[in-house]
């Protein structure tokens, strides 16, 4: 696997993407609810050959940093594929002065297995889940948390 490199064609590729129409697509087909890209500062996507397979991307506001758009199609999954992807995210929030990433996580277990920990109820400066007590998922089918790495 490359990153940022030139790979034979159908070689799996990780890099930075603009591409946000792709992202968008994959995080809806992956069951993530629509949003939007404001503050977004990068985003990386996972390739192989010109199909996005995978996506996180970079979100500051102020002095937080996040973990947004974190998506990876069904039959890569539970390969690496997302770890690679929140590591890229997390190197870009290190280098722009990050102490700490969050993420408003879907799959908490996800991000616990790779170095996160449930953010406690009195721990300010991370994302809100009121979006979360509005969506028709909540508590059915998603069981999100706040999660925070000190990086």
């Amino acid at each position: 696997m490359t990153m940022g490199k030139v790979a034979h064609p159908g070689s799996p590729v990780l890099k930075k993407t603009d591409d946000y129409d792709a992202v968008r697509a994959l995080a809806l087909r992956s069951g993530l609810e629509d949003g939007t890209f404001e503050s977004i500062v990068t985003a990386y996507g996972y390739y192989i050959g010109d199909e996005l397979v995978g996506c996180a991307a970079l979100k500051r506001d102020g002095e937080r940093f996040a973990v947004e758009w974190l998506a990876v199609s069904e039959g890569l999954r539970r390969k690496g594929v997302g770890r690679m992807l929140v590591q890229s995210v997390e190197a870009e929030a290190r280098m722009r002065g990050a102490e700490k990433v969050w993420a408003l996580a879907r799959a908490p277990r996800f991000f616990e297995r790779i170095g996160f920990r449930v953010a406690s109820p009195d721990e300010s400066g991370g994302p809100a889940m009121s979006n979360c007590l509005l969506c028709s998922q909540y508590q059915k089918t998603c069981f999100p948390a706040i999660v925070v790495k000190d990086i």
